[in-house]
């Protein structure tokens, strides 16, 4: 459920949360965050030096124990953080437990059962917001952060945290304003409210490009590679992941099954996927793996296709673009447009490091160039293939760079993008209209709902 100002379900209630991981490790934290949050854990906490957690001072630690029903729990360490003062804009206990599972568990049993509302961790997240010490893209950039899977995800969200998109944001409803303001006046057309619209615009569509490059860290595109069998894509993705995690041999058709690994590319994630071969066959297992090869196929955002350059280009090959071509036709486009030099498909002839039999003119034909051509065994070749896979995003990132990350933001940004490309007219027109300021209304409302939620 998405969260909007005025739901105060999380906000005035006493909420705790697990903010570690499950599993064995040294330390372990609960969170317990509401109004309630000092005396549901003065009851089951034993400190030393303190009798009434109410009278503990912010940012101060305690040492005691958690207690519950007589019998001693787990030695711990809190950290006190008044409300005021607090990243939820509540009153605040962290207990710092051992990180063993049964006793984290115990220890969190404990506060549950003295009054707290047992939560996820994002809750937590959504009592900040209702208190208003964050905006929405804050609350979705944390979310977001904790599954970035590379270091410049990490520090593209942390800007967006830190305010570097909701900058973006007020600039947009500052120059909305200074449009309303300028018609409000009444004064003729010219160039002052022809340069705001301007800059609303470019504004917006600057935005827009950040997007494929922000959801990508956000929502690794599956890359899945294609081919018939024995053209050596178990040896690829070997080489690609740096070490040896498929079964290569001679025989093909060895691939049964998929496997998904997760790998980076210029601080650009991608779900690598690699699949049994392609091929016609008789053989019932082989077949139900070309299956789920199809299968994942479909959930394919970019194609990694291998061709055989010691072997003829034969019917199997044929196959394979065929079901390229099929997949290109049927695949949804999607929401976010590729640039022009972006590759959905990637021709990749392996193998570059023996004698040529391949007709490469026939997969030249096929698929615009560039193609690349490498040696998986001898891990040659791979600087090409990197750069297509990253060519469509800027990875040279700018700190604090405004960069649009999930859908949501997209969708709405897009709105607002048409909005002032269709209603422009009305925006540059020397004569003021009831539509201006409907058009202009529309326009702070899509830019209030990215930071506030919908």
């Amino acid at each position: 459920m998405k969260m909007v100002k005025g739901q105060t379900f999380i906000k005035d209630k006493t909420i705790a949360s697990i903010v570690t991981p499950l599993g064995e490790g040294g330390i372990g934290k609960i969170i317990v965050s509401g109004a309630d949050a000092l005396s549901v854990v003065n009851t089951v906490f034993k400190g030393k030096g303190i009798d009434d957690l109410c009278e503990a001072v912010s940012h101060n630690l305690y040492y005691g124990h958690i207690h519950h029903r007589g019998e001693r729990i787990d030695e711990v360490i809190l950290n006190i953080i008044k409300k005021g003062d607090s990243f939820t804009g509540e009153n605040v206990v962290e207990v710092n437990c051992h990180g063993g599972i049964r006793v984290l568990m115990r220890a969190y049993e404990c506060l549950k059962s003295s009054g707290a509302e047992g939560v996820a961790w994002d809750s937590l997240l959504s009592q900040s917001f209702e208190n208003d010490k964050m905006d929405f893209v804050q609350k979705e950039a944390l979310q977001e952060l904790v599954q970035a899977r590379t270091k410049l995800g990490v520090k593209v969200l942390l800007d967006q945290y830190a305010g570097a998109l909701l900058g973006a944001m007020k600039q947009g409803l500052e120059i909305i304003e200074g449009i309303r303001q300028f018609f409000s006046l009444r004064r003729d057309g010219g160039k002052s409210q022809d340069e705001s619209v301007s800059s609303l615009a470019n504004l917006i569509g600057d935005l827009l490009k950040t997007a494929p490059f922000g959801m990508a860290l956000t929502t690794p595109q599956v890359l899945v590679i294609l081919g018939k069998p024995n053209v050596g894509k178990s040896t690829l993705i070997n080489a690609i992941l740096g070490e040896e995690r498929m079964l290569v041999h001679h025989e093909p058709g060895t691939t049964r099954d998929y496997v998904s690994e997760f790998i980076s590319v210029e601080g650009i994630p991608f779900e690598l996927v690699d699949t049994a071969g392609m091929r016609k066959t008789h053989d019932v297992l082989e077949s139900m793996s070309i299956e789920m090869t199809q299968e994942q196929l479909l959930r394919a955002d970019k194609v990694i296709t291998v061709f055989d350059n010691s072997r003829n280009f034969d019917q199997e090959d044929e196959w394979i673009l065929s079901a390229l071509s099929f997949w290109q036709t049927t695949k949804s486009s999607g929401e976010l447009q590729q640039k022009a030099n972006a590759h959905a498909i990637i021709p990749l002839i392996n193998k570059c490091d023996l004698p040529a039999k391949l007709d490469r003119a026939r997969i030249e034909s096929a698929f615009q160039p560039p193609i690349c051509c490498i040696s998986a065994l001898n891990r040659e070749g791979f600087g090409d293939l990197n750069k297509m896979l990253v060519q469509e995003f800027d990875t040279a990132y700018e700190p604090m760079k405004p960069v649009l990350f999930n859908k949501r933001q997209y969708r709405l940004l897009a709105k607002a993008d048409a909005l002032v490309k269709q209603e422009g007219y009305c925006l540059t027109a020397k004569n003021v209209s009831e539509r201006t300021f409907q058009v202009l209304d529309e326009l702070k409302n899509i830019f209030k709902t990215c930071l506030e939620g919908c």
